[in-house]
């Protein structure tokens, strides 16, 4: 019997083995997957920063060349790292930020042949112009032609891990296969034998990624599993044998265990105060999803919110939290009215054609006032019908509830979403925040995107504020409302209540 035990237990600690290195294998093609996203990421911030830029010049009226369009246009390329020229083309003249480059960009340009992107009214092409290689980008519309040159060469080397970068070619390329960065070790010859690719690309703009690298150095990448690992997968063996014999060791499947979260009420909101950031006022708290375990362990957000968007099951959580919610502080919301509680909503749950009567029933089943509630719009998704999203924001504003576009920049929508989906406020993520004080490039950003919210009427909330030189570096360049750490962390309702309670002015007035 013993002898069985033992052979029982060695032969499920060679299968965990086998299973590890498996594991660690899948872990390995996973990382190197979302290497290269991150590189199209970054693509794509440096475009989402050009089209900013030229929103700037567009903001400004007619195109032309005008000294104050020619002094914009050298600003622009002057505080941007990327961004190499611009070009100001349109009836009333043609304009350079550097004009000593105007014969050599040029020409670039006539040998280009741009391809469109979703939206046709940009447009994208490999630039060579003398020895500078790049990506221009093109913004066309009734006045004339905004183009942006975009310096992509330093773009991959980073992404992979130095140990990689020996083993492996990448290159960066528009949909028709035209290269528009590359990479590959100095001096190597080209890659022969077995090796593996990998590649995604953006779905919001015509950009690939390709990732050629030896098969050999993907398995033994990360490949080493020390004794402990080992004492443990021996340990758990014999654990596994004595409960598998009892019949325990059936658990649920994640989707079962986010049903049976649902059912039982273990997944609660939170919610993240926003506040004034001249006086220090509470103005409203976003509702944020957690997931507590009876045992008091917790499951993370970046697991379950997208398992519940995968499997359909978003409304179910998001009506659930916003019925909570309503019972938990309804009633600090109907003795403030300045007050105002904001959740997320994907794009797919908005163009869902019964979003709007659902959503207005579970708002009246909680008691909660339309005019109160703010929707933030997130960007995993990309929004796939502007012109639905247009009717149900209508829609919605016509009940009194307000939109916002959330992490402004960062996301699948980028800034084509500003005007199309009449949002009332703009919220830029703590990616941009946290170099604000420090960082030229992000304080312009930032800059910019107060610019283009002013002219769409949209207020903007800064996201992540950590230190008092943020707060004071928002506030100067005209931001007024925030949240983070620095004001206060997600709080359980009662926090919230006795977190109000400390400032009288949001509280009611005795009679």
């Amino acid at each position: 019997m013993a002898a069985a035990s033992l052979g029982l237990a060695a032969l499920v600690a060679g299968c965990l083995w086998l299973i590890a290195h498996s594991f660690i294998a899948q872990a390995n093609r996973q990382q190197l997957n979302d290497m290269l996203q991150a590189a199209v990421v970054r693509l794509e911030r440096q475009i989402d920063l050009a089209v900013i830029s030229m929103g700037e010049l567009g903001a400004q009226g007619p195109y032309g060349c005008s000294p104050t369009v020619s002094k914009a246009i050298e600003d622009i390329a002057f505080r941007s790292v990327s961004i190499r020229e611009i070009r100001v083309s349109s009836p009333r003249g043609t304009c350079w930020a550097d004009n000593a480059h105007e014969a050599t960009f040029s020409a670039a340009l006539e040998a280009a042949n741009p391809l469109p992107a979703v939206n046709p009214a940009y447009e994208f092409a490999p630039i060579e112009a003398g020895e500078w290689k790049g990506l221009m980008v093109r913004w066309t519309n009734d006045d004339g032609a905004l183009t942006a040159f975009l310096a992509t060469s330093g773009l991959l080397f980073d992404i992979l891990p130095a140990e990689l970068r020996e083993h492996a070619r990448m290159e960066m390329s528009l949909n028709d296969q035209r290269v528009v960065s590359s990479y590959q070790p100095e001096g190597s010859p080209e890659m022969q034998g077995d090796f593996a690719e990998f590649g995604t690309a953006s779905e919001r703009y015509p950009i690939r990624v390709r990732l050629m690298i030896d098969e050999a150095v993907v398995d033994s990448w990360n490949n080493r599993i020390s004794s402990d690992l080992i004492a443990i997968a021996g340990l758990f063996s014999l654990s596994l044998g004595y409960l598998g014999a009892r019949g325990l060791t059936r658990q649920q499947t994640p989707l079962a265990q986010l049903d049976d979260a649902l059912v039982r009420g273990h997944i609660h909101p939170v919610y993240q105060p926003l506040f004034c950031l001249a006086t220090g006022e509470m103005t409203g708290f976003e509702m944020l999803a957690r997931w507590t375990k009876p045992d008091g362990s917790s499951v993370s957000p970046a697991v379950f919110i997208p398992l519940a968007e995968a499997s359909k099951r978003i409304d179910k959580l998001t009506f659930a939290l916003l019925d909570k919610a309503g019972a938990e502080i309804g009633e600090m919301l109907r003795h403030n009215a300045k007050l105002k509680l904001s959740f997320n909503v994907t794009p797919d749950q908005l163009l869902d054609p019964l979003f709007i009567e659902h959503f207005v029933a579970k708002i009246s089943q909680a008691n909660l006032n339309p005019s109160q509630l703010v929707i933030e719009i997130t960007e995993r998704q990309p929004i796939s019908d502007i012109q639905a999203a247009l009717r149900v924001s209508r829609e919605l504003s016509e009940l009194g509830v307000r939109l916002a576009l959330d992490d402004a920049g960062t996301g699948h929508n980028g800034l084509s979403s500003l005007h199309a989906l009449q949002a009332h406020y703009l919220k830029i993520d703590k990616y941009f925040v946290d170099g604000v004080v420090l960082d030229r490039k992000s304080s312009a950003l930032v800059e910019a995107l107060i610019s283009l919210a002013k002219q769409f009427g949209m207020e903007v909330v800064a996201e992540g504020i950590e230190t008092e030189e943020q707060r004071i570096k928002l506030l100067d360049l005209g931001i007024r409302e925030g949240q983070g750490y620095l004001f206060a962390k997600p709080l359980s309702a009662s926090d919230l209540i006795a977190r109000s309670e400390q400032n009288p002015s949001l509280m009611p007035q005795a009679a």
